[in-house]
């Protein structure tokens, strides 16, 4: 039984090494767009219409 999860395990780790950048490139994109979503939003009370180029 130990070697059946000691193989299960190893298994599973070479899953998740094979896998990794599947996983962290979507994950890289959702915490850039979160990021850039807070930054948006803080910059939005930040500037005020008189800093912003006039209009044509």
């Amino acid at each position: 039984m130990q070697m059946v999860l000691n193989e299960g395990v190893r298994g599973l780790s070479a899953m998740v090494e094979l896998n990794l950048d599947r996983i962290l490139v979507p994950l890289a994109i959702l915490v850039a767009l979160a990021a850039g979503t807070l930054l948006g939003a803080q910059l939005i009370d930040v500037i005020t219409p008189e800093m912003l180029p006039a209009q044509v």
